[in-house]
């Protein structure tokens, strides 16, 4: 099996991208992942965890269909994204299922996070992060534009939720476009990030819809392509694609922490980085948490 070697340290503005990526983002994936969330959607009828998924991150484009869902979200099969889509749009247009994602929002945190929602830390934050989100740019980031043109909510704790729904969204179609330049198609990327050893492949085929027989045909292909050795491991051809991945990504994701600097950008990071832990806790998310000194 090729063997990892060890990386030179990455540059403090791409490490800094990455540490406001681990910070925020289990706050804002309280939408989905947060059990307290998902009574708001089954008034409609959405009441399958997939279906709240990809309404619930799909509304703010209007009432799409599922090729521009599996189009913006990059990773997923299409027949999965099929089953629900546009048959969500049926039970509760765009509008209706913005509201019961605010709603769902707004138990989970009330329910979920350590300090009261009026604390001046999330006042604080929120401000921060608006900032930060309105720095977005909008060519070529459709789920981020389209999270940027919603109302900010008047509550800090759900303008501080929809400021970071606006930057996670931007950020992941950088790492859309990232993966697009790469040249790996969307189970070949799983494949990727699987054989690194980011990811456990059990439980991301099945989560993106993948069956056996797609995922062996992206490793025969990475196979070919020199990327992938046939003991399953990145070649060293291999670990340079996923590490231009993960750079990309993270250079592309760097303007709304240019516009805020980086001091403030690091007091974002402390405001929210004990919030998405204890969140992160709550609601079992795997991997590390967030480093209280991203760029020690």
């Amino acid at each position: 099996m090729t063997q990892q070697q060890p990386q030179p340290q990455r540059p403090a503005d791409l490490r800094l991208a990455r540490a406001m990526r681990d910070a925020l983002d289990p706050y804002q994936v309280t939408v989905v992942l947060a059990p307290q969330a998902h009574p708001s959607f089954h008034p409609y009828g959405i009441t399958h965890p997939w279906a709240v998924y990809f309404a619930g991150r799909a509304a703010p484009l209007g009432a799409v269909p599922a090729s521009v869902v599996d189009a913006v979200f990059y990773h997923f099969k299409p027949a999965l994204i099929a089953r629900f889509v546009p048959a969500v749009w049926d039970q509760a247009g765009p509008e209706k299922v913005l509201a019961a994602r605010l709603a769902g929002v707004d138990a989970a945190l009330r329910a979920l996070l350590p300090v009261p929602i009026d604390s001046p830390a999330i006042a604080e934050a929120a401000e921060l992060a608006v900032e930060a989100a309105a720095a977005c740019t909008a060519a070529g980031r459709p789920l981020g534009a389209a999270n940027a043109a919603l109302p900010l909510p008047d509550e800090p704790h759900l303008r501080l939720w929809q400021a970071l729904t606006t930057l996670r969204e931007w950020r992941g179609d950088g790492h859309s476009a990232a993966l697009l330049h790469s040249g790996l198609d969307a189970v070949e990327a799983l494949v990727a990030i699987t054989a690194e050893g980011r990811e456990v492949r059990s439980i991301l085929q099945q989560q993106r819809g993948w069956s056996d027989a797609d995922w062996e045909a992206a490793e025969g292909r990475l196979l070919a392509r020199g990327l992938l050795d046939r003991d399953g491991a990145l070649t060293a051809a291999g670990l340079a694609v996923r590490r231009d991945i993960e750079d990309l990504t993270d250079r592309l994701a760097l303007v709304p922490w240019q516009a805020l600097g980086t001091d403030r950008s690091l007091r974002l990071h402390h405001l929210v980085r004990p919030l998405s832990a204890h969140l992160a806790d709550a609601m079992h998310l795997p991997g590390p948490r967030p480093q209280e000194n991203p760029l020690a």
